[in-house]
């Protein structure tokens, strides 16, 4: 069984700074897992408090002491990545111009969209986008 074992003050006290603070819960998660094996909580009972499988809680320690707090948060980048962004002129121009060829028809527009892009979109993607377009607009 592994546990942590040396916490300075400080430590503690970041930790339980990120613990209890609003914000990241799965930061928060982490860190109270830490702190609570340094009080002597066994790998069995952490995986039972926080409801994850022991690779879990063994990752946790690892990359605590790797890292300490900096390694305890998600990296960016995490996530599903946007099929659509605004940013990209030729995206945004291409669903203008499927809304001024079929203004009334979504399924045309939408199939229209589709023939240019390498990864095709549901009709709620692009219900969201142009919702995200239009309030961008004005």
């Amino acid at each position: 069984m592994r546990a942590i074992k040396n916490l300075s003050p400080e430590e503690i006290k970041q930790l339980r700074y990120f613990a209890f603070q609003q914000g990241s819960s799965v930061l928060q998660k982490r860190c109270q897992c830490i702190l609570y094996s340094y009080y002597g909580l066994s790998a069995r009972e952490l995986m039972d408090l926080f409801n994850v499988d022991r690779r879990s809680i063994y990752n946790w320690m690892d990359r605590w002491e790797e890292g300490r707090i900096q390694a305890l948060k998600d990296k960016p980048g995490r996530g599903v990545k946007p099929k659509l962004s605004l940013e990209c002129k030729e995206q945004v121009e291409r669903i203008k111009q499927a809304f001024s060829l079929y203004p009334n028809n979504m399924h045309l527009a939408l199939k229209y969209v589709n023939s240019s892009l390498t990864v095709p979109i549901s009709r709620d993607t692009l219900r969201r986008f142009v919702k995200r377009l239009q309030a961008a607009s004005g």
